[in-house]
């Protein structure tokens, strides 16, 4: 896996992601005490990802960024080129093995199943291995969350594995582990700091000083010893001073809006009706204004209550971020003007009409560069299909022992998702005007059979 793979396991198209470093990170205390070794930057990349899983995803899904977005967040090396280190890093983390052991068996697992590389439009694809659900979701219990932001700012690998042992931790406000536990879920060679004085200065002092100034959480550490040799560590944890004054800040802030006419009861009950943690709650109110919340939480109760929306807790966090509400009350403003018959075609038809009196004024060429535009080249196209060819794949890798009908099952819904692309393909192309793509324009062999029954099939219905 040492290049970027040219196929993902893809279940479904993808959209471009933000990173929001308020976003929570939710993990397993299974995967916080298991083993790993990963660089700095490895561990911030997968901390992004695991920032974008949400609790009501069905499977760990395929994530696509801005390249520029991860640098900003992973940082460079100086005289690095910016993509080809962000490649050096994923080439990386794609050979780097998870170790789980639990009930006496020992898993060992691949981070990223997915990893696709745009150079020319400067965007990156990552999807977790689907075997590391369990990690990540339907978590009920035994399960630690901390907003992102805490630890993509710390500068060492330790500080981040440590910060995550105490977080797990923060509510008994103690935790003692021996160093040759320490050393294991540090991931640290039996050969490096083996005495006691360097293992303190490179580890537990660069650690303690990292998350007291930067995260959530404070730390005091003293020194087990058996004899006069140190052999295990107590952890005393508690709430960061500065998280606390940031705290008082805001609740000082809420006391006056509320004094001042301002009340957000309601906008907090509303959330709660909907199922929001307290936690996330507390953070909406001290980031949105109350007409952002007020127009994000009638949109989305409204889609609840037509049973568009499954999950409202979820949904309407990611509504408040994004302003659903403030997005989709321009698209029925922008459609309003261009009228009711070009809402019959689609809006980058409708955006070329306006520069042409005519349709029919469109040049074949025309017409050719706006379907490109629009859906991508040939190329672009088929490598989309053979994503959806990788689904029957991702279905059978996700169980241990498949059976022939879980198998069957999953080709057979690879190759529906592959027969309904090539009829919205072909839809689109009539609309413009344009002939079927041919058979022959086709690379694959697999994708050029499908495609000349899906032809002949069309060409039966309509006869």
């Amino acid at each position: 896996m040492g290049d970027f793979m040219k196929k993902t396991n893809v279940v479904q198209p993808y959209d471009l992601e933000s990173i929001n470093i308020k976003n929570w990170v939710t993990k397993s205390n299974i995967l916080i005490e298991s083993t790993y070794k990963l660089s700095l930057q490895e561990q911030r990349i997968l901390l992004i990802m695991a920032s974008k899983v949400q609790p009501n995803d069905e499977t760990l899904k395929t994530y696509r960024f801005r390249a520029k977005d991860f640098i900003e967040i992973v940082g460079n090396k100086k005289g690095t080129g910016f993509y080809s280190y962000l490649k050096e890093i994923v080439n990386g983390l794609q050979t780097k093995i998870l170790t789980i052991r639990e009930k006496g068996k020992q898993r060992n697992y691949n981070w990223v199943i997915t990893s696709i590389y745009e150079e020319n439009e400067g965007y990156i694809t990552l999807q977790f291995h689907p075997s590391l659900k369990y990690l990540f979701l339907e978590l009920k219990e035994k399960f630690t969350s901390y907003q992102l932001e805490n630890v993509v700012r710390l500068n060492s690998v330790y500080s981040i594995r440590i910060y995550e042992l105490l977080k797990q931790y923060e509510r008994l406000r103690k935790r003692e582990l021996t160093l040759e536990e320490l050393r294991h879920f540090l991931a640290i060679e039996p050969t490096k700091y083996k005495q006691y004085g360097h293992f303190k200065s490179k580890v537990l002092a660069v650690a303690q000083k990292e998350v007291n100034n930067k995260t959530d959480i404070h730390f005091e550490f003293v020194e087990l010893k058996t004899g006069r040799k140190v052999t295990s560590i107590e952890f005393i944890i508690t709430s960061s001073p500065v998280m606390q004054a940031t705290n008082e800040k805001k609740l000082e802030l809420n006391q006056e809006s509320l004094e001042l006419g301002d009340n957000k009861n309601s906008v907090q009950n509303d959330l709660e009706d909907l199922g929001v943690k307290p936690e996330k709650i507390e953070w909406l109110l001290s980031e949105f204004t109350k007409e952002h919340l007020e127009r994000n939480i009638k949109y989305t109760q409204d889609r609840a209550i037509t049973g568009e929306v499954t999950y409202p807790h979820s949904y309407v966090v990611k509504a408040i971020q994004k302003d659903y509400a403030k997005i989709s009350q321009e698209s029925k403003r922008i459609n309003s003007k261009k009228g009711p018959k070009k809402d019959l075609v689609p809006d980058f038809i409708a955006e070329a009409r306006d520069k042409q009196e005519t349709f029919k004024d469109f040049t074949l060429k025309e017409k050719q560069e706006l379907f490109f535009k629009e859906n991508g080249t040939q190329v672009e196209f088929e490598e989309k299909l053979l994503q959806f060819q990788e689904l029957k794949k991702m279905l059978v890798l996700s169980s241990n022992q498949p059976s022939q009908q879980e198998v069957k099952k999953a080709q057979e819904a690879g190759l529906q998702e592959v027969i309904r692309n090539m009829g919205d393909d072909l839809k689109k192309r009539e609309e413009l005007g344009l002939e079927p793509r041919l058979v022959s324009d086709f690379k694959d062999k697999e994708l050029k059979k499908i495609y000349k029954d899906f032809l002949q099939s069309e060409i039966s219905n309509k006869t």
